[in-house]
């Protein structure tokens, strides 16, 4: 077959770490690689309601590597759009992501719901859920399985195949073949021993697309035996004061995980078994259809002191209880029920908060682990009063020398190693690992909006500008941040001060730094 160049256009995941979606144009077809959610500050959010950047219509196939929200979470409204291409995944990928897009489109509509209710609100345009139940189901319609290691034909000599990524069940590295390239997305990469294909090559790209989210940390190993050693001593910490310990936690895996670990810590007698409460209906959905695609380990959804939730007053009756665990969605507490039980226990010395994933710059959960005092949580100001704590190690990203030995061991690379899926820090950190390592001809961290052509054994070479507004979408804090943190902490610097008087300077004095800001 002929070599010609490939476009790939960067429109998620660059310069920033949610959002994964790229298009590739080659060989007369338009493919999709992932369309993720983006997640981070409202500038960053804003863009999953923008007008998708391609034609939809001419989309050919779309390719999912597996089903976390920021690599998954626009798959209804890409389908909602006009897009009838297969959408192709594994099967564990298959089973999880209908629960996690029905969720998905419930919290939209209930989170759109809470905002237009708001009284600051009632003037200004109302928000709409990016997708509804119906777009899900229409989504869930035109999903292809297959399996590891199967090579999928996409015709005229292009095809691709699923590589175990070992980060969550059902994750995959997707090599596509187009236009005569062999080119490698790496998704999200875990550790431990992935399965490998063995009919097929491992190694000898021309281009690689990889993730780079802890490109610029090397963590030091930690045994499962560690991990819950550490959970345990915080766990016991909490409960000796009679605080409550709440845990966001990813419905996907974190959710399994951290269970897993609570029950061996309770039947191997190093805690006592106290009560857990699990308040994510999602979470529920989710462990029954991961169990499906487990070999061993616990059964996670009948353990007495492990609780379920089911409805909104089960919820709402944990709020009467102390010294007890409570899991609960979302990781980084941007949405879900997580949001719910912070405003009730932030405000209580006793009560700990345990970070247990990556927390995206401009979330809630990086602010709250970056040491903030008060914060803003549907309208309310709270207080921050709680111990804040992160335990990392729960984290199924591969660190910096982990992504750069992925990399040798898929080398050579004719052609450009593209760096995604990271924070500035974590991207220029890595790119200059691979550089003096020499395991391609270029290093390239492209910005959203951008578009390369790559052709094999050449480096890559930018065609298309990234978005003119790129640094104010991605930056880890915006205005409404900004704002958010002067209000929660406003009431109580005015306060603080010594007199009346100086509180109508201060307030006067803003008001006028507003008005010049206005042209007045």
């Amino acid at each position: 077959m002929k070599m010609e160049p490939v476009e790939i256009i960067f429109h998620g995941a660059a310069g920033t770490v949610t959002g994964s979606c790229f298009e590739l144009r080659g060989n007369g077809k338009s493919i999709i690689v992932d369309c993720g959610m983006f997640q981070g500050t409202r500038s960053l959010e804003a863009l999953n309601h923008e007008k998708l950047p391609f034609d939809v219509k001419a989309i050919d196939a779309v390719i999912l590597s597996h089903a976390h929200l920021d690599h998954s979470g626009r798959l209804p409204h890409l389908v909602a759009s006009g897009c009838r291409a297969p959408i192709w995944m594994t099967a564990p990928t298959a089973d999880i992501l209908e629960p996690l897009l029905l969720d998905s489109a419930k919290l939209q509509t209930a989170d759109a719901d809470r905002r237009n209710r708001r009284p600051d609100r009632m003037a200004l345009t109302p928000f709409v859920p990016l997708y509804t139940a119906d777009d899900v189901i229409s989504c869930i319609g035109q999903i292809h399985e297959t399996q590891y290691c199967t090579w999928n034909e996409l015709g005229d000599g292009d095809g691709f195949r699923f590589w175990d990524a070992r980060h969550i069940v059902g994750s995959a590295s997707v090599e596509l073949t187009l236009a005569g390239q062999r080119i490698l997305f790496s998704g999200d990469i875990g550790s431990g021993s992935a399965i490998h294909c063995t009919e097929a090559e491992l190694g000898g790209y021309d281009q690689i697309i990889c993730e780079s989210t802890y490109g610029g940390r090397a963590r030091e190993p930690v045994l499962i035996t560690e991990r819950r050693e550490q959970l345990a001593g915080y766990v016991e910490e909490t409960m000796s004061r009679n605080g409550n310990l709440l845990i966001p936690a990813f419905a996907v895996e974190r959710t399994q995980v951290v269970l897993e670990d609570l029950i061996a810590l309770f039947e191997g007698k190093r805690l006592k078994p106290y009560n857990v409460f699990v308040d994510s209906p999602l979470a529920e959905r989710v462990t029954r259809a991961t169990q499906r695609h487990r070999h061993g380990g616990y059964d996670l959804l009948s353990v007495p002191n492990i609780h379920f939730t089911h409805n909104i007053e089960e919820s709402k009756q944990i709020n009467s209880m102390t010294g007890v665990i409570i899991v609960a969605g979302s990781g980084m507490c941007q949405g879900g029920r997580i949001r719910h039980h912070l405003l009730h226990n932030l405000p209580h010395k006793r009560a700990r908060v345990l970070l247990v994933g990556y927390q995206v710059a401009g979330t809630l959960g990086s602010v709250l682990r970056d040491g903030a005092h008060h914060v803003r949580i549907s309208g309310h100001d709270v207080p921050v009063r709680a111990d804040i704590r992160t335990l990392d190690s729960y984290s199924t990203h591969a660190d910096r020398p982990a992504l750069l030995d992925w990399i040798k061991s898929r080398s050579p690379v004719s052609g450009t190693v593209f760096l995604v899926h990271g924070e500035e820090q974590s991207l220029t950190t890595l790119a200059d690992d691979i550089r003096k390592a020499g395991l391609t001809k270029k290093v390239v961290v492209p910005m959203l909006g951008e578009t390369w052509a790559v052709t094999a054994r050449h480096a890559a070479t930018r065609l298309g500008a990234p978005r003119s507004d790129l640094h104010a979408r991605i930056k880890p804090r915006d205005w409404t941040a900004s704002l958010a943190a002067l209000e929660s902490g406003l009431a109580d610097r005015l306060r603080a001060l010594p007199s009346d008087a100086a509180r109508e300077r201060a307030l006067a004095s803003l008001v006028r730094t507003l008005e010049r800001a206005e042209g007045r």
